[in-house]
């Protein structure tokens, strides 16, 4: 069977951004400097209205079991998986599934870089290392929820729903969890997907993509 193809073209994406980032640098140059960026974990949140959302935020991500959310990653991969299914967004049977993982991660990273919550860290850590199981099942550097055959789907413009961005909430939870936790596993699986996403994406013939777009959309 050939290799499936999967992903938009990561490699593209971020090239054209730094693109983009440079000429927007080069023309705010001339601008007076009145900001400049700060890292999380310069600053700490003071009692009050924003400290209390942060730990209600923080209260749930608690309450999740960590090995309930690589659940249909490992059966996509062929792995074996012993863990309750979660529901809604991530429900078995939802085309979506797995995106909440990614914005798990991100929140994850994000809280303890604001908050230096060490057990948000190891879960997230835990989760970034069962992706790395199930990444390497694959073999090819395919890491989702669902299988490769929605990315079939969609360059044969069948209704699918948001492979793509399923995909990219991934791979920014990933993102999220090297550069605010240092999770170096995290990015070498981002990586393996950004290289999956270029050599895939190099296959499709252009006029496709307005077809997978409507069907995408459409789902």
């Amino acid at each position: 069977m050939r290799r499936r193809t999967f992903l938009l073209t990561a490699a593209g994406a971020a090239t054209s951004a730094a693109a983009q980032s440079s000429s927007l640098g080069a023309r705010a140059g001339a601008l007076p400097l009145r900001a400049r960026p700060f890292e999380l974990t310069r600053i700490r949140l003071r009692p009050g209205i924003f400290l209390d959302c942060a730990e209600v935020n923080r209260r749930y991500l608690l309450s999740l079991d960590p090995d309930r959310l690589p659940h249909m990653f490992r059966l996509t991969a062929g792995l074996p998986s012993s863990a309750q299914p979660l529901g809604g967004w991530e429900q078995p049977a939802n085309e979506l599934r797995g995106h909440f993982t990614g914005h798990y991660l991100s929140a994850c990273a994000l809280s303890h870089a604001s908050l230096g919550d060490e057990e948000l860290k190891r879960r997230g850590l835990s989760v970034v290392a069962e992706l790395g199981k199930c990444q390497k099942a694959v073999g090819n550097g395919y890491l989702s929820a669902f299988p490769e055959e929605f990315f079939d789907r969609l360059r044969a413009g069948l209704p699918v729903w948001a492979p793509f961005y399923t995909l990219h909430k991934i791979m920014a939870g990933l993102l999220d969890m090297y550069r605010y936790c240092g999770s170096a596993q995290a990015l070498d699986i981002l990586r393996g997907m950004a290289a999956g996403s270029s050599a895939g994406a190099a296959l499709w013939e252009m006029r496709t993509w307005p077809a997978c777009w409507k069907s995408s959309t459409a789902a």
